[in-house]
C-alpha cells in the first residue's frame, strides 16, 4: 500500500499540470478564437500553445498565450458575401504542393514545444500532424457535412464536392474524438450541417456551447433606454442593406434604443441609434439588450443563448451554413429569421414585436442559459483532453 500511495503520488507530480497541449486554430472567421480562448482557458497558460494566423493569431496573443505563427491552409474567396466555390478552387489550385510544408511547420510546432495531445479547431493540417506523430488529436467543429456546400453548383463543382467531402470525412475519422460545441440532440443548432456517416458519427461527442466569456463575471452596463436592442454585424460591406433597415427600423421605434455595432458607414442616424465602431468588449451590451440583431454564425448563436437573449437572425447571402443555423434557430422557437431576399423595416418591425409579445422565446432561451451552465463546456473539452494527454505519460 505504502508503495502504491507513492506511486499515486508521483503520478500526480510528473504529469498533472506539466503536460503540454497544443491548439491550432483556423482564423476565418471570429468563432475559431472564441472556442479556442475558451478552451484555453481552463489551462494553466504555460502548458498550451496556440498556433495560428492573421487576426486569431493578435487575439491570443493579446490574451497572454505563447503562439507559434502558422500558414493559411486555403484562402477562401466570396462575391457579395457569397462563398465561391469555383474562385476558391481555382485560388488554391497550388494547394497540395504547399499542404505538406504546412503540415511539416504544425509538427515542428508540435516537437519543439512537447505537446502530448492535439486540439484541431478549422484546420486539417494539424490532424495529420498528429497522425503522423502517432499523438492523440480532439477536432473541435460545429461542421462536419461539407457536400451543402458544392450541391447548389455546376455539375462539374459537385464532383469535386463529392471528392473534397470523402477527404474531410476521413480526415475527421482519424481522430480520436469530434467535439461538436453546441447542445446534444434534439437541442443542437448546428444540426443540419452535421455528417450522418458513422465513421464521423460514432467519435462525436456534443459538449456545449464554447464561449470566450464567463457568463457569470460579465461587466454591468446601464440600459441607455427601457427598450433595449442591440444590432452586431461586423464589418462586411454586404451587410450595409441590413444596417440601413436596421436604420429605418429605428425611426419607426423611437421608444427603442438600437446599440449597432459595425465598422460600415452611415449618415443621419436617428437620435434613438448609436454606432460603435471600436469596442474591446460587445459582451455586455448583449448581455444588457432585450434582444439582439445579428447574422447566423454559428459561434454567435452560442453566445447569444449561452446569454439568454433571443434574436432576430438574417443569415448572410448564400451562406448554406447560416442558413441551417437560422433554419435551427427558428424551429427552437429562440429566434425569428429573416432573409436578404425580402428585408424590409416593416419586417424587422414586425419580428421585434412578435419577440416582445410571445413569452415563448424569452422563455426558451432562459432554458437554454441554464442548460449551458449544466454543460460548463470548457471544462468538459479540458477534462477530455487532458485524459488523452495523459495517457501517453503512463508508459
Amino acid at each position: 500500500m505504502v508503495l502504491f500511495n507513492k506511486y499515486i503520488a508521483n503520478k500526480k507530480k510528473n504529469f498533472a499540470p506539466g503536460n503540454k497541449i497544443y491548439l491550432s486554430l483556423s482564423s476565418e472567421g471570429f468563432g475559431h478564437s472564441s472556442r479556442g480562448l475558451a478552451i484555453a482557458r481552463e489551462f494553466p497558460k504555460n502548458d498550451i500553445i496556440i498556433g495560428t494566423y492573421n487576426y486569431a493569431l493578435g487575439r491570443c496573443r493579446n490574451a497572454g498565450y505563447n503562439c507559434v505563427e502558422l500558414p493559411q491552409e486555403l484562402k477562401l474567396i466570396g462575391e457579395k458575401g457569397a462563398f465561391d466555390v469555383k474562385k476558391t478552387i481555382i485560388k488554391n489550385h497550388s494547394w497540395a504542393l504547399t499542404f505538406n510544408n504546412i503540415i511539416n511547420k504544425e509538427i515542428e510546432a508540435i516537437r519543439e514545444n512537447g505537446a502530448s495531445c492535439v486540439i484541431a479547431d478549422g484546420r486539417l493540417t494539424p490532424v495529420m500532424a498528429a497522425e503522423k506523430l502517432s499523438l492523440p488529436c480532439v477536432v473541435i467543429t460545429n461542421q462536419s457535412a461539407f457536400y451543402p456546400f458544392f450541391e447548389r453548383d455546376s455539375a462539374l463543382i459537385r464532383v469535386f464536392g463529392r471528392s473534397f467531402d470523402w477527404i474531410m470525412k476521413t480526415w475527421l475519422s482519424s481522430a480520436e474524438e469530434i467535439m461538436i460545441p453546441d447542445f446534444p440532440p434534439p437541442y443542437t443548432v448546428c444540426l443540419h450541417n452535421l455528417s450522418r456517416n458513422f465513421k464521423v458519427m460514432k467519435r462525436t461527442r456534443f459538449v456545449g456551447p464554447l464561449v470566450s466569456f464567463d457568463p457569470d463575471n460579465i461587466e454591468k452596463i446601464e440600459k441607455p433606454a427601457k427598450n433595449y436592442i442591440a444590432v452586431a454585424l461586423g464589418g462586411h460591406s454586404y451587410r450595409k442593406p441590413l444596417l440601413d433597415n436596421v436604420i429605418e427600423t429605428s425611426k419607426k421605434l423611437p421608444d427603442t434604443h438600437f446599440d449597432v455595432f459595425t465598422s460600415l458607414d452611415a449618415n443621419n442616424l436617428p437620435d434613438n441609434l448609436k454606432i460603435h465602431r471600436s469596442v474591446s468588449n460587445i459582451v455586455p451590451y448583449l448581455n444588457a439588450a432585450d434582444l439582439v440583431i445579428s447574422q447566423a454564425g454559428h459561434s454567435t448563436a452560442m453566445e447569444l443563448l449561452t446569454l439568454g437573449k433571443p434574436s432576430i437572425i438574417v443569415p448572410d447571402f448564400k451562406q448554406i451554413e447560416q442558413e441551417n443555423n437560422a433554419r435551427r434557430m427558428e424551429e427552437l422557437n429562440v429566434a425569428v429569421k429573416l432573409e436578404y431576399a425580402n428585408l424590409s423595416p416593416e419586417k424587422l418591425v414586425d419580428a421585434v414585436k412578435k419577440i416582445k409579445s410571445e413569452s415563448v422565446y424569452q422563455e426558451n432561451v432562459n432554458k437554454f442559459k441554464e442548460f449551458a451552465k449544466e454543460f460548463q463546456g470548457g471544462k468538459k473539452v479540458a477534462e477530455v483532453i487532458q485524459d488523452y494527454s495523459k495517457r501517453l505519460h503512463y508508459y
